[in-house]
């Protein structure tokens, strides 16, 4: 019988693909996937380092596969991969019980390590940092319409208060042949879109391919429907990639451009690398060229130094940029990192006064930029069941979530009205198509897939 195992992931996206390649990789060694805990041999944990919140949710998981280990009895292994187990390793099997550490460079040892493990070997910490990037691995897509794609790894701009250069290691970018390699293989399974996945993914270069080139031949893929990408460093968005994006109706006008501060001074501490003032000039240059384009953020809230003066320029920025969404945390510190020697720390209680203010701020934006669609008519991709049967799931190439209503197919591109927000939630309407509409009939077909002519979004 195969041994099975379970994996729970915690982080970004690029922990949500990176488990998609530990499947992959143990399923092509015999053992079985299986989605309930109690019934697994191994039990593995996808980790984030980033906050330490994430951390402690980790290690609170760990705790319950110990003692899911403790009524399996001998052959059950637990194993800590990912962020965390390339920042803590042997510590986590010294103190919190784990039999195998494996960092994001080392998942093709998994097999062996795991039949170790299994045997009673102690103590399997394999965290060497390499160039691995997984170019000959597909990941099974979590999505039967969506999949992440990881164009490259690792990062070089050593923010203050990042972990990511010291988890993950420097740049490397995968070969373009590897990438459209696996595109190519994502749609004839029937993916619709991907999701090019970088620490910087503005920074991918190979050879002589950047990525504007890297797009350009991605959008050529017969079946991939949109193109998204994610994340973007703000210092390295020009106008080259912004005219690739207008020339290319598959890559979806969407950008997440992390602002973390609004302050000078903060970004500064931070080596952010931009100003307030260029990072707004970037913001204008998107709608200048993408006039559509959404636009979501990253906030750190309660940085080192951050004075109340700092934060509300923070607030200020997104007041006047209205972002579609924003990711708001509040500063956690992360040893080994250079903030953690910034002083004055921000109290824990300020720091989370402000987030407050700062999440309330966002949320009347967010549901204000929704409320303009109201009465709009937009394309989109049907992704799966709604919540409870309610409609469908479906998402913008703005990358809003709506709810539709309406007889459609997951995977199907259609045109819809939206009618109104629940919430934060756009809900729409399927329209006939204008065939349907002269024939009067009640039939409804999939919406011709040119991604913008319809599109109406603010």
């Amino acid at each position: 019988m195969a041994r099975r195992f379970f994996i729970q992931t915690y982080g970004c996206q690029m922990n949500a693909n990176e488990a998609g390649i530990v499947r992959t990789i143990l399923e092509s060694a015999g053992y079985e996937a299986t989605r309930a805990e109690a019934d697994a041999d191994v039990l593995l944990m996808m980790t984030c380092s980033v906050r330490e919140h994430a951390e402690q949710r980790a290690l609170g998981r760990l705790a319950a596969f110990r003692a899911q280990k403790e009524r399996r009895g001998r052959g059950t292994v637990i194993g800590v991969l990912g962020c965390m187990a390339q920042n803590l390793k042997e510590r986590l099997v010294e103190e919190q019980g784990a039999d195998i550490v494996v960092g994001p460079d080392q998942y093709r040892r998994l097999p062996e390590l795991i039949e170790q493990a299994a045997a009673g070997v102690r103590g399997l910490v394999a965290t060497e940092l390499t160039d691995e990037c997984y170019d000959t691995i597909l990941p099974r897509p979590a999505s039967p319409v969506s999949a992440l794609v990881t164009v490259m790894r690792g990062c070089n701009n050593y923010c203050t208060y990042c972990i990511v250069p010291y988890v993950k290691g420097r740049e490397r970018s995968r070969p373009p042949a590897s990438i459209i390699a696996e595109i190519r293989e994502l749609a004839q399974r029937g993916i619709k879109e991907v999701t090019l996945l970088g620490q910087n993914v503005l920074a991918y270069r190979y050879e002589g391919c950047d990525f504007p080139g890297l797009l350009r031949q991605v959008a050529e893929i017969p079946g991939i429907l949109r193109v998204r990408f994610l994340t973007s460093h703000p210092r390295d968005l020009d106008e080259r990639l912004l005219e690739c994006l207008q020339e290319l109706p598959k890559v979806c006008p969407s950008l997440h451009l992390p602002l973390q501060s609004g302050s000078d001074r903060v970004l500064r501490l931070m080596n952010r690398g931009y100003t307030r003032a260029e990072y707004l000039q970037k913001i204008d240059l998107v709608r200048r060229f993408l006039p559509a384009a959404a636009l979501s953020t990253d906030i750190l809230v309660g940085f080192p130094a951050e004075s109340e003066d700092d934060f509300a320029a923070t607030l200020a920025v997104v007041a006047q940029v209205r972002f579609d969404f924003a990711y708001m945390f509040r500063y956690s510190p992360r040893p080994g990192t250079t903030a953690v020697r910034i002083t004055p720390q921000v109290p824990a209680q300020v720091a989370g006064e402000r987030l407050s203010r700062l999440i309330n701020l966002q949320n009347r934006i967010t549901r204000e930029r929704n409320e303009e669609l109201v009465g709009k008519e937009v394309e989109l991709l049907v992704e799966a069941e709604g919540p409870a049967g309610d409609g469908l799931r479906a998402r913008t190439a703005t990358n809003k979530v709506v709810i539709l209503t309406g007889p459609a197919q997951v995977g199907e591109l259609v045109l819809a009205t939206v009618t109104q927000v629940r919430g934060w939630t756009p809900i729409a309407k399927r329209l006939k198509t204008k065939e349907q509409r002269a024939n009067g009939g009640e039939r409804f077909a999939a919406a011709p897939c040119s991604l913008f002519p319809n599109l109406e979004e603010g």
